[in-house]
């Protein structure tokens, strides 16, 4: 992020013990580097990137379900840390997946709370053409789809379009029932748009893909 450069050795580090589940360790080495380097440790989380594959410090907490990491890292955002993409909470690895997207594919249901109650969004859409709660479908985890479609208002009142989010659909669009033709997800190779569903159409189509096979993207 512009205004804070770390090397390449930093970065490994930060990202290591996020994916270590090694919160202390974490904890203290922020805090130094953020002594030495006179950055905030929300910013320097935010800069600690992987080049190659783009994922953060939260990627890896929430992809392996590390709720303390994550509390953590979450804990930093009065220091300031951009909730929007390409921020914290919601950054996009080379893949598309936010952090979100890890932790409902991988079925972390506590970690996936954690990153809902601290503002992540439902309805961004990997390069798969797929939003976190479709991830957890098809990777089989119902405790989270379950938990996703009853609490997220966002999903109360349609997924987003890909290549967008509810967000940012004007009001007449979030109608209540639309054409089951047009409620359609791409694939990774697809280009087909997905259109605004109400949950229970959400529900009915989710389950017409348990049979598809369970497949990560990222």
């Amino acid at each position: 992020m512009p205004g804070v450069s770390l090397d390449e050795e930093s970065i490994d580090e930060i990202l290591y013990l996020a994916r270590a589940n090694e919160t202390s360790d974490l904890e203290a080495y922020l805090s130094e580097l953020s002594t030495q380097t006179g950055h905030s440790r929300a910013d320097l989380v935010t800069a600690a990137v992987d080049q190659h594959s783009k994922n953060g410090a939260l990627h890896y907490a929430a992809a392996n379900g590390h709720a303390d990491v994550i509390k953590l890292l979450l804990s930093y955002s009065g220091e300031k840390v951009d909730t929007s993409p390409p921020g914290l909470i919601n950054a996009i690895n080379d893949a598309g997946n936010t952090p979100l997207h890890w932790a409902a594919l991988n079925g972390h249901l506590e970690s996936v709370k954690l990153l809902i109650q601290a503002g992540a969004d439902v309805t961004i859409i990997n390069k798969a053409g797929h939003d976190a709660v479709f991830e957890a479908e098809i990777n089989d985890k119902k405790d989270v789809v379950d938990w996703l479609l009853e609490t997220v208002e966002e999903l109360e009142s349609g997924v987003g379009p890909v290549g967008g989010s509810s967000s940012d659909m004007d009001q007449d669009e979030k109608t209540e029932e639309v054409d089951n033709e047009a409620d359609k997800r791409t694939t990774a190779n697809g280009a087909s748009e997905a259109s605004t569903a109400g949950v229970e159409d959400v529900r009915n189509q989710m389950e017409g893909l348990r049979t598809n096979g369970a497949q990560q993207h990222g």
